[in-house]
């Protein structure tokens, strides 16, 4: 979705903007370094910069990923060789994610942070009054990777065994060691599909951790639904504390649900739409291109 937001952004203020590499580009945005087929790789760029007829040609470098989480070993040192060989901007998905990052030695004083966004004009709050019955909660992830925050999704489905205090949906793929008896399960979805899902809740929830951003939260708090997130949630801790609350234990959680609970409203007013919408990241992003110019 960044490459649609930015490329329309880009071309609503006038500028080219082209897939391949032909001479005398003036900005190259890295996302992925990786050799793959989604686009150039490092090497590629840095080729390209080698060549006579890119010396002015400047690269911003997007960093989305971190080893920590998803307990691999390879990331780290291959974002931050990527950057050194090529980039002359980095922008990092948090905050966390730069700090993270100058824990381990890369500190660079004139990098920026731009946080994510989603379509507002898919997910935004629902029209009309809350639907009679128990608290609704919900989440949604892609990856089935146990670290999204599978624990507390099952200390969720033993508690509602024996507790009819709020309902839990769980929206697309799952770890295989989660085995839900008392959750709502949804197929993955996306989209219209997705949004509409997200806007018959009341509550979002994510245990995930050392998220270098997300996009799940977002979406959830879009949807108008404050968050209850975990304190180890990594960027997404300063995405939701102006509309949520943490927690780092499954009996916190239950403490934190019944705050939330009795002031709903008041969470939800202070859900900042505009914030959340990829609108202001496209912005965000053409001011930075603009100035390496």
């Amino acid at each position: 979705m960044l490459v649609k937001i930015l490329v329309d952004a880009l071309r609503s203020e006038g500028h080219t903007v082209v897939f391949d590499l032909p001479p005398n580009l003036d900005i190259i945005v890295m996302i992925d370094p990786r050799h793959d087929s989604s686009g150039y790789s490092v090497d590629d760029i840095w080729r390209y910069q080698e060549a006579k007829s890119a010396t002015n040609c400047r690269v911003l470098h997007r960093i989305n990923e971190c080893d920590q989480r998803k307990g691999s070993d390879f990331m780290d040192s291959l974002l931050y060789r990527s950057n050194e060989a090529v980039a002359h901007k980095t922008v990092f998905i948090s905050s966390w994610l730069r700090e993270y990052f100058g824990k381990r030695g890369w500190t660079d004083s004139e990098a920026q942070v731009i946080y994510n966004g989603c379509d507002a004009s898919l997910f935004q709050c629902r029209a009309g009054p809350r639907p009679p019955g128990p608290l609704r909660l919900v989440t949604h992830h892609w990856s089935d990777n146990w670290m999204k925050g599978f624990d507390l999704y099952t200390e969720i489905d033993k508690h509602l065994e024996n507790h009819d205090d709020f309902e839990f949906t769980y929206v697309g793929r799952y770890n295989k060691s989660f085995t839900p008896r008392n959750t709502n399960l949804v197929p993955a979805c996306h989209g219209p599909a997705l949004a509409s899902e997200l806007q018959r809740h009341d509550i979002y929830i994510t245990a995930s951790r050392f998220e270098p951003c997300g996009m799940h939260h977002i979406e959830g708090a879009a949807s108008g639904l404050p968050v209850l997130y975990h304190s180890d949630g990594g960027g997404i801790v300063e995405g939701c504390e102006n509309h949520g609350l943490p927690f780092s234990s499954f009996p916190e959680f239950l403490s934190q649900l019944e705050i939330m609970r009795n002031n709903l409203d008041s969470y939800r007013s202070n859900i900042d739409h505009f914030f959340l919408s990829s609108e202001r990241v496209a912005q965000e992003y053409v001011t930075v291109i603009e100035r390496m110019k």
